[in-house]
């Protein structure tokens, strides 16, 4: 193998080597800097600036700490699912389950604004979306 090749070698195998270090070394650095980055809020007429880490304790108290894995694991369907029907309304037992979740801001029910027993559906609401980025973005 003469010189050259090594050099060559030597260029391929350091190339990515240097870039996963770098990577290591600065991600720490970007995660801080995201965890402060400010999010506004106008609500009523006035303005709110916070963090997302900051929104997300606010909605966890919000919910009195009841919400569970399977609560996360609801939204993060409906994410994906948009709006989940209950076309023959929501059953007791459902409305108990949901009802911190509706409680803390995270879902809306469809009608918007109508009573869990009443409604024909829920689906996330805005809120919800940023707490689920928030919580994303912690794991």
């Amino acid at each position: 193998m003469s010189v050259s090749e090594f050099t060559h070698i030597l260029e391929i195998v350091v190339w990515p080597i240097v870039a996963l270090v770098a990577v290591g070394v600065i991600r720490p650095h970007l995660a801080a800097l995201m965890a402060k980055s400010k999010v506004k809020l106008s609500m009523f007429g006035q303005s709110i600036e916070t963090t997302l880490p900051e929104l997300q304790q606010v909605i966890e108290e919000q919910a009195e700490g009841k919400l569970t894995e399977e609560h996360i694991k609801y939204i993060e369907s409906l994410s994906t699912q948009g709006v989940k029907d209950y076309p023959n309304g929501i059953e007791s037992a459902e409305r108990k389950f949901l009802r911190p979740v509706r409680n803390s801001g995270l879902i809306m029910t469809v009608p918007k604004d109508a009573f869990l027993g009443d409604a024909r559906g829920v689906q996330l609401s805005a809120l919800g979306r940023l707490y689920l980025r928030a919580r994303r973005r912690r794991l």
